[in-house]
């Protein structure tokens, strides 16, 4: 697993950054406003509380350890 700072939305709907550790990718499903059905990527971060969240790819970022 690699460290990594995340931007997700929380549960009242508001952005927030924090750090955590990158599990993998995955897929996520999702009905568009016709009703067609969709999948997009998503990244799948540990954060440190233990909590899971997935975001899109963009709102990661991989910290360089030296």
């Amino acid at each position: 697993m690699r460290k990594c700072t995340v931007k997700y939305y929380n549960d009242d709907k508001r952005i927030v950054t924090e750090s955590g550790l990158f599990h993998q990718w995955g897929t996520e499903g999702f009905e568009d406003r016709d009703g067609n059905f969709m999948q997009q990527t998503v990244a799948i971060v540990e954060l440190s509380n233990g909590k899971i969240v997935t975001t899109e790819p963009q709102s990661v970022q991989f910290v360089i350890e030296e």
